[in-house]
């Protein structure tokens, strides 16, 4: 199981829009998706291969007992049958999956 993560902005301080902006632009359907703070959300596992693409905030990822740290402009490629985990930081955070 290969993870690539990878910076979907050059800006530190991304923000949702200019995601947004890069999603239109890239004609990529992806679904908006929020979390409290600290919110422990229930184990994913994707049918076929998925991109997480961090927009605000932060959270952290659990797959196959590694832990990443995300933050705004950050984005994971998750291959397809690979179960992960997401834990919201401090301030909650908003993410995008497609």
């Amino acid at each position: 199981m290969k993870l690539q993560k990878f910076r979907w902005s050059k800006v530190y301080e991304s923000a949702e829009e200019e995601l947004l902006d890069l999603l239109q632009a890239k004609n990529v359907v992806a679904k908006r998706q929020e979390a409290e703070a600290f919110s422990e959300l229930s184990q994913q596992t994707p049918a076929q291969e998925s991109i997480l693409w961090c927009a605000e905030s932060s959270f952290s990822l659990s797959v196959c007992s590694q832990d990443l740290s995300m933050q705004p402009g950050d984005a994971i490629r998750i291959p397809a049958q690979t179960a992960y985990k997401i834990t919201a930081g401090l301030t909650g955070c908003v993410w995008y999956t497609g």
